[in-house]
């Protein structure tokens, strides 16, 4: 793949320098002000089609690819469908401030993929980590550290500093922009950047829009159908009271879904009478070492119910032609029904006859075989929720030629109850044989029992839990604009803003419930269920196997309480897991837009600085702690128009991003590591650390971009970061009650985050016939990032930075047809340090791709039909225990993780009039 995306590079770059049939405008105007201005949307929002608009003159591009305006005349041209939104993303990368990469729905409805996050991973310089059917993180430059806006406004889910990116429907998206480089307007908060998604309004269109469509979806491993549903309405008349628009959008999703792991868990020794490893065979090599064998090996099913909920609506009113007056409110509710089917092999609690260890790492076992093998099956049934609510209302006031004032209220309320209720059932293998390493993948074989009959297992552990997170916040801001006609100065901005937040989380501590009087799980009518089968399509030797249905658990919890001997009712939440925090923040921003020429080349940037003042207060178990802090965040940027199509870029911005609420929380949750496996200590822990300050960073970038046509462009881009106090979770063993417990904690870390960016996109319109339809996209990023080893010492890679990544995507768009084939890959990254265990404590992922296909019919000018196809190659997700043993010193590579994910198979129609 790697070859065959070389031989792309090279034939485009030949193509890029081909002449092609239009040339944008250098006046074109973004479309639509960025969200980050927070700046209500003009009386008619540009369209993509008009950002492309071509200088008089030009020749037309061939068919389907453009349509005259009637309205215009003939000599406009108007660029439509997937060119439209390449072109007005263009735009606004070319002509904003910032350096920013953009994505733009081609239609009502359609995003370039079906989910916001699964759009950012074709964003150069953006990865995803996926799980679920969906990409459930962004990472900017390899950071989960961005801020999250909608239109501008600072959103959240929970106490979370971010907002769940997939939970906002995709339909109901004008488009989203990444901001890699700040000024001192945007909402402080990123680090690696900004993610503002910009929803529809009324103004936007020109009249009246009604638009919807559907979607059926296949999931391949789960082998359930799912789907979705969405509607906009939106219009806009004149009164007597001036112009009047409204609009009002929905969004149904429902998907079923199964992700599929085998595991490896840490390796520790067997251990005898005074806690010391035995190294006499089986469980000790010829070199009188312990050897460390996993302390589980297993696999889980986990099939989820996913639905997703969701209402916006917006009303402008300009009474004048200077004054106007919004309001916006976004509803979106989740919910989540997760069944894990855990199967759980012990290989050190039956009779051990045989240890063998690999080659290269003598002190590791590679497989086991014992007989009267404890062994477990789990349910683990969870029931997710999530409620958030955001509104504002606001104001725009023209006073005069040169200026604009506009003020907003915003209000934010999030809800977040979780449950879920887990079952361990028990059996003894006659026979058991584990093999850690086929492949790559665990491979186990249990001898001597029907693993399908309830009537061979018994229940033995109960996990009863539930928790609840809350967070509402106001926020007060208003911005003056004053523009100049000429000179240096082309603008003065500033503005301030106020937010008033509260969070609120409370959680029970996950601990084993024993049973006191054991029973067989056919015993419980309606108990008895069987797992889904061909785990990791059959890598693991795991099929189906007994266990607790996860609907009966959920339904009938009194029931199971009772047989552990417990009372009825959801267990207290434990004080140890409360925070109850409230946060201030007060900002004044000031910034100047200049302009100048040198030799004739035009010259100009913004320079400003950001002034915030946070103020903490943090309630946990009996104590309490306040934060005050200061922080000034200068910027500056510069932009050097080379040529008409040639800009040279330079960005300089100090950034922070805060903690999140759960990371200063001051107290510690023990559970007991029982008989499911353990770690090497009697007790995990995890806990906050209410010392941690807010990550900081200097950030200087540098970019080089050359705009031949309106989808024709070639860009380059440098980065170099700085980082203080950046906050990874580390685990450490620290006493506990007597004994020892391995803690998890957020810590913070310096590190520096540098790299590369390349971007390439193209229509070939010079190619003959159908041909001209052709069209590709490539970008591809290289990162180092390093930080402090707060543990070891010393220096390690930063997690889930990729060194590197690229997107490749094959378009086509002719005779009403759209078409983009797509593949995204990364490179290794590390997942996590200091598990524990005699093995490598470092987890790294490998290197991984995911080709996609979207296909789309204009049937009609009103009505279009749909294709969509993910992971086209079945990808496998691998990692490994990689690197030094922090105890021993000892350098080993072996398995740890393999999944596999559904294919899925989308169709649908979508229609607009």
């Amino acid at each position: 793949m790697k070859r065959h995306a070389l031989a792309a590079v090279s034939a485009l770059a030949i193509a890029v320098a081909t002449p092609a049939l239009a040339q944008q405008d250098p006046n074109a105007s973004v479309a639509g002000a960025p969200g980050a201005t927070q700046l209500t949307t003009p009386a008619r929002q540009q369209s993509p089609a008009d950002s492309a608009a071509p200088v008089p003159g030009a020749a037309a591009p061939l068919d389907s690819q453009v349509a005259a305006d009637p309205a215009a005349g003939s000599n406009e041209i108007i660029v439509t469908g997937l060119r439209a939104s390449l072109s007005s993303a263009a735009t606004i990368k070319r002509q904003a401030p910032q350096i920013v990469d953009s994505i733009v729905a081609e239609d009502i409805g359609k995003l370039p993929d079906n989910t916001v996050s699964d759009a950012l991973q074709r964003v150069t310089g953006v990865q995803i980590i996926r799980g679920g059917g969906e990409a459930t993180a962004v990472l900017v430059r390899g950071l989960p550290n961005a801020a999250t806006l909608l239109n501008g406004r600072e959103a959240f889910t929970g106490a979370a500093r971010g907002i769940a990116l997939q939970d906002i429907p995709a339909e109901l998206i004008a488009g989203v922009d990444v901001y890699k480089t700040a000024t001192p307007d945007i909402v402080e908060g990123g680090v690696v950047g900004v993610i503002d998604v910009r929803l529809r309004r009324p103004f936007d269109f020109n009249g009246l829009q009604i638009a919807g469509g559907g979607r059926a979806v296949y999931s391949d491993q789960s082998k359930k159908w799912s789907g979705l549903a969405n509607a906009l309405v939106s219009d806009r008349w004149q009164t007597g009271l001036g112009e009047f628009g409204a609009l009002a959008g929905f969004s149904f999703n429902r998907r079923i879904y199964r992700d599929d792991t085998a595991f490896d868990f840490i390796s520790n020794c067997v251990t005898g009478p005074t806690g010391a490893c035995l190294t006499t065979p089986p469980f000790g090599n010829s070199a009188g070492q312990g050897i460390g064998i996993p302390d589980t090996v297993g696999g889980l099913y986990t099939v989820g119910q996913r639905q997703r909920l969701a209402f916006n609506g917006s009303l402008q009113w300009k009474p004048a032609d200077n004054l106007e007056f919004y309001a916006d409110g976004l509803y979106t509710q989740y919910k989540n029904r997760i069944d894990t089917n855990f199967f759980v092999g012990l290989p050190k609690t039956g009779v051990v006859t045989n240890v063998t260890t690999y080659d290269a790492y003598p002190a590791l076992a590679n497989g086991v075989t014992e007989t009267n093998a404890y062994t477990l099956s789990s349910m683990q049934a969870y029931q997710n929720k999530t409620t958030t609510i955001q509104g504002d209302v606001g104001a725009k006031w023209n006073p005069g030629e040169h200026d604009v004032i506009t003020a907003e209220i915003v209000y934010n309320h999030s809800k977040l109850p979780n449950r879920n209720l887990i079952v361990d059932t028990s059996f003894n293998a006659p026979t058991a044989s584990y093999n850690f390493d086929n492949n790559g993948t665990p491979l186990i074989n249990i001898g001597g029992v029907d693993l399908t009959n309830p009537a061979n297992f018994t229940l033995r552990t109960l996990f009863d839990n539930h928790s609840l997170e809350t967070s509402r916040q106001w926020a007060y801001r208003a911005d003056v604009t004053h523009s100049f006609d000429g000179g240096l100065l082309s603008n003065f901005k500033f503005g301030v803003r106020y937010t008033d937040r509260r969070a609120e989380s409370q959680a029970t501590v996950s601990t084993p419930i024993g049973i006191t009087n054991p029973v067989l799980l056919s015993s419980v009518d309606g108990l008895a269920t069987l797992s889904p089968g061909d785990l990791v399509q059959g890598r693991a030797g795991i099929d189906r196997f007994a266990l607790s249905d996860a609907d009966y658990l959920l339904s009938h919890a009194d029931q199971i309480r009772g047989i552990f001997s417990q009372p009825a009712g959801d267990r207290p939440f434990d004080p140890n897991l409360a925070f109850f925090d409230s946060e201030k923040t007060y900002a004044f921003y000031g910034q100047a837009g200049y302009r100048f020429d040198i030799g004739g080349i035009a010259v100009d940037g913004v320079a400003g600085v950001r002034v915030v003042n946070t103020v903490e207060d943090l309630e946990g178990n009996g104590v309490s702690s306040r934060e005050n802090y200061l922080n000034a965040l200068p910027s500056a940027t510069l932009r050097a128009k080379l040529t008409g199509k040639l800009q040279f870029r330079l960005a300089y911005a100090k950034t922070l991003t805060r903690p999140n609420f759960s990371d200063l929380n001051p107290l510690v949750g023990y559970a007991s590591n029982g008989v499911t496996g353990g770690t090497g200590t009697a007790y995990t822990g995890s806990g906050g650390n209410p010392g941690l300050g807010p990550i900081k960073a200097d950030n200087y970038d540098a970019s080089l971009e050359w705009y031949l046509t309106p989808t024709t462009s070639l860009t380059a881009a440098g980065f170099y970061k700085t980082i203080k106090g950046y906050i990874q979770v580390y685990s450490a063993i620290e006493p506990y009650q007597g004994q020892t417990a391995l803690v998890s904690r957020p810590r913070g870390v310096d590190g520096t985050l540098k790299g590369l960016e390349l971007a390439y996109q193209q229509f070939f319109d010079f190619l003959p016939g159908p041909l001209s339809g052709l069209g590709a996209q490539l970008n591809g990023t290289y990162i180092i990032g390093r930080n402090d080893d707060p543990i070891n010492g010393g220096k390690q890679r930063l997690v889930n930075v990729s060194k590197y990544s690229y997107n490749a995507v094959a378009i086509y768009e002719k005779y009403g047809v759209s078409a983009r084939l797509a593949w995204n890959w990364r490179s290794s990254f590390a997942a996590a340090y200091n598990s524990g265990g005699l093995q490598a404590g470092s987890v790294v992922a490998r290197p991984t791709g995911q080709l996609d296909l979207s296909v789309n019919y204009a049937i009609t000018p009103f009505a279009t039909i749909t294709f969509d196809a993910t992971n086209l190659t079945d990808r496998v997700y691998h990692d490994e225990f990689k690197g030094l043993n922090s105890a021993t010193g000892v350098y080993s590579t072996t398995p740890r993780d393999t999944r596999t994910y559904d294919r899925t198979f989308e169709f649908g129609a979508r229609f607009k009039f």
